[in-house]
């Protein structure tokens, strides 16, 4: 009889659980006071208190202030990677990665007030900015190695892993900005799939049309530059 893997202790399982609702309860009383406040005026001690916890829990969660507001990244990068580790072998690497990157968009789409929430810090929030923008980098950097592992060779050398990262990624950016900046109106997933539309082939096709630029929301817009409805 073959045998199987012995199933994981039950206290790991319970702690687990324990570690993510102190997690979500630090990003949530975080997430209020920075709206009730604005997020300079908030301190680490804040949080700890609104979450009923100390200090020294609030730092073993979360090093800064500022990681609270990205959570998110961490959690979403390895959910990606997880995503393009299941993509068929035999499967090019720009379509793999895109496949991952749609199951992404879907985890976005569920977490649509939650997602709203922090745009709407680091647009009123500088240091957020600076913040978001090196997590960017980090995503392309981690993106990158993930498409040169795929297809065996060294980023150093080989071009393709950072074009298909840095492509990739910044259609799912530009699509999640717009989403968000229509106030989470529309089909998030439908609006990335558009986008990574143009990285194949759409954009040399002449999908642009002069004077007919394509919607946030699906579809073409009548006037160019008119905001998406």
């Amino acid at each position: 009889m073959a045998m199987t893997d012995p199933e994981p202790p039950p206290t790991e399982g319970l702690r687990e659980r324990h570690r993510r609702r102190t997690e979500a309860l630090l990003e949530e009383a975080a997430l209020q006071l920075f709206e009730e406040r604005g997020f300079d005026l908030v301190t680490v001690d804040d949080v700890a208190a609104a979450a009923d916890v100390s200090r020294r829990t609030f730092f073993r969660y979360f090093a800064t202030k500022e990681d609270v507001v990205l959570a998110d990244q961490p959690r979403r990068l390895e959910e990606l990677r997880h995503a393009l580790a299941g993509r068929p072998p035999e499967e090019p690497a720009l379509t793999a990665l895109r496949q991952a990157l749609l199951s992404l968009a879907g985890g976005h789409e569920q977490d649509r007030e939650l997602l709203l929430r922090r745009a709407k810090l680091m647009r009123a929030t500088p240091s957020l900015q600076v913040r978001w923008m090196a997590a960017q980098r980090n995503w392309e950097q981690a993106v990158t190695e993930m498409v040169a592992d795929r297809l065996g060779v060294d980023p150093l050398v080989d071009l393709r892993p950072g074009v298909i990262a840095a492509s990739t990624l910044a259609s799912l950016r530009i699509a999640i900005s717009s989403w968000v900046t229509g106030g989470g109106r529309g089909d998030l997933l439908a609006m990335v799939d558009q986008a990574l539309d143009l990285l194949d082939g759409g954009l040399q096709e002449g999908v642009l049309q002069p004077g007919r630029p394509i919607s946030a929301q699906g579809g073409t817009l009548g006037t160019p530059g008119a905001p998406p409805r």
